[in-house]
């Protein structure tokens, strides 16, 4: 093809388009990295920055108490030094002649009070002797005028009681008459009706007794055979177990003697034999022990043998 060289693919045209787009958005996304770390940068020293002011402000304010208290303090100290300094130079002009003015008229208003605490109290206490003897007639008479009403009232109520006791104790028996006849006739029924229930159940318990006697007896008379036999064969039955177990017993107890006698004799042999041909003399010859085999516990019982 002639001029191919200059004409350009669009496929190559379209990867570098999105080479450059990717290398474009790269850089932006790197541009938009650094400028969101400088904006989290610039917030983190702007309050650092505020907290910083805020602080040296407080600081600041602290101090401006400190000295306006400190000024306060020094004036009122200074108010005070002055007026206690007038007040003790007063004192030190006057002080004399108020003294000579004032202890006649002192003595004087001193007497004048123990005058009138001598009179009040001696009318306090006349008054109080005349109230005292007052109140206490006054309480004697309104106890011995209780005591009499008491006494009227209570010889009145004691009439009205008495009379009122009286007609409720006619009136409770009139009326409980009929109740009392009542009551003894239900309890005279009830007694013969008790009676009649006991007549009752002792003849039932001694008829029921006598039939449970005689079914007792019956069922003895017709059950005694069979519980006897069946006695004697299970009776029968363990004295045969019992025989073939123990003969079972002995004959394994004999075979294992026997076999142990036998051992015991040959390792003796042996021995002898050894020692002869060694020409050693010092064995000593003792009875030897047999050893005893117990044998396993089985499961089940033994098989019963029968002929």
């Amino acid at each position: 093809m002639t001029g191919a060289s200059g004409v350009l693919d669009p496929v190559e045209a379209a990867k570098d388009d999105i080479s450059r787009s990717k290398r474009l958005i790269a850089s932006t996304l790197d541009d938009l990295t650094q400028h969101h770390s400088w904006l989290e940068s610039y917030h983190r020293d702007e309050r650092r920055r505020a907290q910083r002011l805020r602080r040296e402000d407080a600081l600041r304010r602290l101090e401006l108490k400190r000295q306006r208290a400190a000024w306060l303090s020094r004036r009122l100290a200074l108010a005070t030094y002055a007026f206690a300094r007038t007040t003790t130079a007063f004192l030190v002009r006057n002080g004399r002649a108020f003294l000579t003015w004032a202890t006649p008229r002192a003595h004087a208003l001193s007497r004048l009070m123990m005058r009138w605490i001598s009179a009040g109290a001696s009318w306090a206490w006349r008054t109080g002797l005349s109230l005292s003897r007052t109140g206490l007639e006054a309480s004697t008479a309104g106890l011995a005028w209780t005591i009499r009403a008491s006494d009227q009232a209570g010889i009145v109520f004691r009439g009205q009681v008495s009379a009122y006791a009286a007609l409720l104790s006619a009136k409770a028996a009139i009326l409980a008459a009929p109740g009392l006849r009542r009551a003894s006739i239900g309890w005279i029924r009830t007694r013969h009706r008790a009676r009649r229930i006991v007549s009752t159940l002792e003849a039932r318990a001694s008829d029921g007794w006598s039939k449970t006697q005689s079914a007792v007896s019956h069922w003895i008379m017709v059950e005694s055979p069979r519980l006897g036999r069946g006695l004697a064969s299970k009776v029968t039955a363990g004295t045969t177990r019992t025989r073939v177990l123990a003969a079972g017993l002995s004959r394994a107890a004999f075979k294992t003697g026997t076999d142990s006698w036998s051992w015991a004799a040959l390792r003796v042999r042996q021995a002898i034999e050894k020692n002869a041909a060694t020409g050693h003399r010092a064995l000593i010859v003792r009875p030897s022990t047999a050893l005893v085999c117990i044998e396993p516990r089985r499961g089940g019982l033994p098989a019963v043998l029968t002929s």
